[in-house]
């Protein structure tokens, strides 16, 4: 693919994510989607969307802002800013992974998206500072 395609596809896969359409975010994915947090978990498309949905649920005020973007014929890193508030516990298959604390917090973190040839993302990593978090929520 272009680069610049590529881009386009980075920019669907966040729109979509971002306001939480999950129909459209699903049609980025290709069928073998995996999705590494960054904190241990791995994920296919359906815990993925649950991962997604807690993520809303206990950050509801959650936005983002995407920085630099860097794309190539098969891949996209970009950098982002996501900002909340913890007022809803984060919870995973009945797993409190974070509590609500009420504390506002910034996550700084870089995301790398993985296409097929058929522009669908099958790899989804983000590298992040996973102890700046847990310090800003008041857990560290």
């Amino acid at each position: 693919m272009d680069p610049d395609a590529v881009t386009g596809v980075q920019r669907r896969v966040q729109q979509a994510w971002s306001t939480q359409r999950w129909d459209d975010w699903a049609d980025t994915c290709a069928q073998d989607y995996l999705f590494d947090t960054g904190i241990g978990y791995r994920m296919n498309q359906e815990e993925t969307l649950r991962w997604s949905r807690a993520w809303f649920f206990a950050f509801p005020d959650y936005t983002e802002e995407v920085g630099h973007v860097h794309a190539t014929r098969s891949s996209v890193v970009y950098e982002l800013v996501g900002r909340a508030t913890a007022t809803g516990a984060f919870v995973l298959d009945g797993k409190v992974l974070l509590p609500a604390t009420g504390n506002p917090f910034e996550l700084s973190y870089a995301k790398v998206l993985e296409l097929d040839e058929w522009g669908m993302v099958t790899r989804d990593r983000q590298y992040l500072n996973q102890a700046s978090l847990l310090l800003q929520l008041g857990l560290g």
